[in-house]
């Protein structure tokens, strides 16, 4: 998949996540933590999981939101400490 659809993709990822997280006021890191993460989901899924995620799709989507949240709950996690 592209690399703006990826990037599309994180920041509804990034901005649901940071929803989640219940993180009010600073939302532009979080958007950008969420492109990051819907890449880095997006591509990890892409190398090790079935060949399904090619295009804009629910499995995608799914991708791109796991990576979101696991680099948005890492980041408030080390920023606690």
């Amino acid at each position: 998949m592209s690399f703006v659809a990826w990037a599309v993709l994180g920041v509804s990822a990034g901005f649901v996540g940071s929803r989640l997280a219940r993180r009010n006021g600073r939302i532009l890191p979080d958007i950008l933590l969420g492109v990051v993460g819907a890449m880095a989901g997006g591509w990890s899924y892409y190398t090790f999981g079935p060949a399904s995620v090619n295009g804009l799709n629910l499995i995608s989507l799914f991708a791109a939101f796991v990576g979101s949240l696991v680099f948005l709950l890492t980041y408030y996690g080390f920023r606690r400490f």
